[in-house]
């Protein structure tokens, strides 16, 4: 178990998490792949959507925005300093100016926000910086960000993440992301937080995970609701880590709810929790892109405890189930308990 875990604004114990969304991003640059629609970079929309988090009763938000997520993504004349606004070109630590914009909005909402540090999928990745950098270096720079600081911000990160592999296999550059992953979740005792959607392979990174001698209860597989099969799902749990339906950006579209993508996901959450896994569930939105901003029609940081609490108890869930998966589960996924 850990005592404490850092916010951008300092530690917290386990009594202090509150109502927590467990895979969020308050400023991210997905541009490379999302041009027209993934990059959160203006504060007023940031403070806005966090302002709707805290009316709702939520207290902590994840932020797993990486390293190479973090590059540009800042308020638009942050800084003039492009060193500044990159990602750390030495350790792949999450640029400045993204961690104290972060920090920024924290602090004027009140809405603690935890931070990732880690690895973004291939297409992504600088692979000549991976070459040259020894897997055990990468871990060295991932345990430095959650121990001392990410570099030139005084802020520590407080999960790993998210880890990333993007497509039916994990690649080679992929796999060492993973591993150094690994080495740092075992020497800190944090939370590994990962990126699989589409296809089956969070079974693949627990593998990996499970080699390097990680346990799997300090795990939680992402975008598990994006692979069309609960049996995944129920897998995931039985291996025990934690199964992480985050996607529900996809359930708000436009302002109008997509009944088939909500109905699928209360099918797999039902079936999980008749199975005895309760406990093992992490519900989030994966707000990423500015459509999926409430203020866009999207889901923003609120639907769950909106439209979808509604639809699930309806579905029979019970709204004590709901709280728990939203407090408790984040919290033992936390800090281990």
């Amino acid at each position: 178990m850990i005592d404490t875990v850092h916010t951008v604004t300092g530690p917290i114990g386990p009594a202090d998490l509150g109502i927590t969304l467990p895979h969020e991003h308050v400023y991210i640059n997905m541009t490379r792949t999302t041009p027209q629609d993934g990059y959160l970079n203006v504060a007023a929309e940031a403070d806005a959507e966090l302002a709707l988090f805290a009316a709702a009763g939520g207290a902590t938000l994840i932020d797993l925005t990486n390293g190479e997520l973090s590059d540009y993504a800042a308020p638009v004349g942050w800084s003039d300093d492009l060193r500044v606004m990159q990602q750390n070109a030495t350790t792949g630590s999450r640029s400045v100016a993204n961690v104290l914009a972060t920090k920024e909005a924290s602090e004027r909402t009140g809405v603690q926000v935890i931070l990732g540090t880690g690895h973004y999928y291939e297409t992504y990745l600088d692979r000549l910086w991976f070459d040259r950098t020894p897997t055990n270096l990468i871990a060295d720079y991932l345990i430095a960000d959650l121990l001392d600081e990410i570099p030139g911000t005084g802020v520590r990160a407080g999960v790993i993440g998210e880890i990333a592999s993007d497509l039916s296999h994990i690649s080679a550059i992929e796999e060492r992301s993973f591993r150094a992953a690994a080495r740092a979740g075992r020497e800190t005792g944090m939370l590994i937080s990962t990126h699989a959607p589409t296809f089956p392979t969070g079974l693949a990174q627990l593998d990996i995970l499970r080699e390097e001698g990680v346990d799997l209860s300090r795990v939680a597989i992402g975008h598990a609701d994006t692979v069309k099969s609960v049996d995944y799902s129920l897998e995931i749990a039985r291996r025990g880590a934690f199964v992480q339906f985050d996607c529900l950006m996809t359930c708000r579209v436009g302002g109008v709810l997509v009944r088939p993508q909500i109905d699928r996901r209360l099918s797999y959450l039902r079936q999980l929790i008749d199975a005895g896994y309760a406990d093992s569930i992490l519900l989030s939105h994966d707000v990423c892109q500015r459509s999926h901003l409430r203020a866009a029609g999207g889901p923003g940081y609120t639907f769950l405890f909106e439209e979808f609490r509604a639809l699930a108890i309806d579905s029979g869930i019970a709204a004590e189930t709901l709280d728990a998966i939203h407090r408790d589960n984040p919290r033992r996924a936390v800090f281990g308990e």
